[in-house]
């Protein structure tokens, strides 16, 4: 349970659009997926400091359009109840306005793919596009995250404009620095919602890897991302299908697969080290300890691929930060040598959604890159070796070898279906 102050008896009511967003979103059915997504985004980062009972959401009410505002408040309630485990009442003010055509006139495109500037987005625009062809990417550039706009500005000048794709860059609300927040994929997948109703698009593409979507915990007390969790992401489907009078259909490509996977099939692979994964996004580095930092050196070295520099080293330095490293790897030693004994919280996602070979091969890719930093003469601090040892102990070395020539391969392939 979360221990917070008496709840605030005033509602609080994020205000509509401003005129950034109003010059790139100009119709009402655009600019009410932009203001669901960042009131719901916001209330999040209030709540931080205060406990909020409702929430009024503004909304322009389109011109023949009839909304279901009953079942749009009681989705929004349900996924804020889900993610903050917090019971706030929906609301909505309407207002007025002329219908005005769009301002913008750009070419139609079939598919809107997400795009952050990391590992999996940057595969995954690469792959969309050698897909499906026609692909724009969406990247909701943060206010506060003047680093990561450089970041994405330069990876598309340098790796994804000469494949004849664009990405628009899209105002979202400021992030600060809380750690995880969970509604951070709601608000990306309304913001994408709007850009689909302007370019008379009709997917989404998400592409997280699997074990990110439905990561579970690795302790009691383990706080874990809910980004693009399947009901995040259900959720927000459903309420695009309310606001823009449409079914949307939201693709995941990567849900099948690791990031070792990923990085194994991405084209353009030496972009890979100009990426962005680490949670200190506001300083464009990378620290190293954190467990995007942490996952990502695994894939990258069981890959193979040459990846971005980092701060520090819990992998071959005793006095990193190692936490998130041994969590990591007590739970994939966990996956591999006594699942069956693991406790309910670590496995009931696995088990609710049937990715237990999804999470063994997780598991082996980053025990694998273990193998190849030893095979490499590279140094591994005594916890790491142990775990690795005991590992091997039960599975062998041969099916980490295995699975090395397995992503050298690259024989994998995303779901587009």
């Amino acid at each position: 349970m979360n221990s917070r102050a008496k709840g605030d008896k005033k509602t609080f009511a994020p205000p509509p659009a401003d005129k950034e967003h109003e010059l790139q979103f100009d119709t009402a059915t655009e600019i009410n997926a932009i203001s669901v997504g960042n009131s719901v985004f916001q209330l999040e980062q209030v709540m931080r400091k205060r406990r909020i009972r409702k929430l009024v959401i503004p909304l322009y009410r389109p011109s023949g359009a009839a909304f279901d505002l009953a079942r749009l408040s009681s989705l929004l309630h349900d996924l804020i109840v889900f993610t903050l485990i917090e019971d706030v009442e929906i609301d909505f003010r309407e207002l007025r306005r002329a219908e005005q055509q769009s301002l913008w006139r750009p070419t139609r495109t079939e598919n809107v793919c997400l795009f952050s500037g990391g590992v999996d987005s940057y595969a995954g625009l690469l792959l969309s596009r050698n897909a499906l062809g026609s692909v724009e990417g969406a990247f909701c550039a943060h206010a506060d995250q003047a680093r990561i706009i450089h970041i994405v500005a330069a990876l598309e000048r340098k790796f994804i404009g000469p494949t004849g794709t664009t990405v628009t860059k899209i105002p979202v609300p400021s992030m600060g620095a809380h750690g995880y927040a969970q509604l951070r994929g709601f608000l990306y997948l309304l913001s994408a919602g709007a850009l689909v109703h302007k370019l008379d698009a009709n997917n989404i593409i998400v592409t997280e890897v699997g074990p990110t979507m439905y990561q579970p915990q690795f302790s009691p007390l383990d706080s874990i991302t809910m980004t693009t969790h399947p009901f995040v992401v259900k959720t927000a489907t459903d309420v695009l299908s309310l606001l823009l009078g449409r079914k949307v259909r939201v693709t995941t490509p990567f849900e099948d697969l690791t990031k070792a996977e990923v990085v194994a099939i991405c084209p353009a692979k030496r972009g890979l080290k100009y990426t962005h994964s680490c949670i200190t996004q506001r300083f464009g580095t990378h620290d190293g300890t954190c467990y995007g930092c942490v996952i990502r050196r695994l894939a990258t070295t069981a890959a193979g691929v040459a990846d971005v520099k980092y701060n520090s080293n819990p992998i071959a330095d005793p006095h990193a930060n190692s936490g998130n490293l041994y969590s990591l790897l007590g739970f994939c030693s966990d996956i591999l040598v006594r699942y069956r004994e693991m406790e309910e919280f670590q496995t009931g996602p696995i088990q609710a959604y049937g990715k237990r070979n999804l999470f063994k091969r997780f598991a082996l890719d980053n025990f694998s890159a273990i193998l190849r930093l030893i095979q490499e003469n590279k140094r591994v601090v005594k916890p790491v070796r142990e775990m690795y040892d005991m590992v091997v102990q039960t599975i062998d070395e041969l099916a980490l070898e295995a699975r090395l020539a397995l992503l050298e391969s690259a024989a994998f392939e995303p779901t587009w279906d």
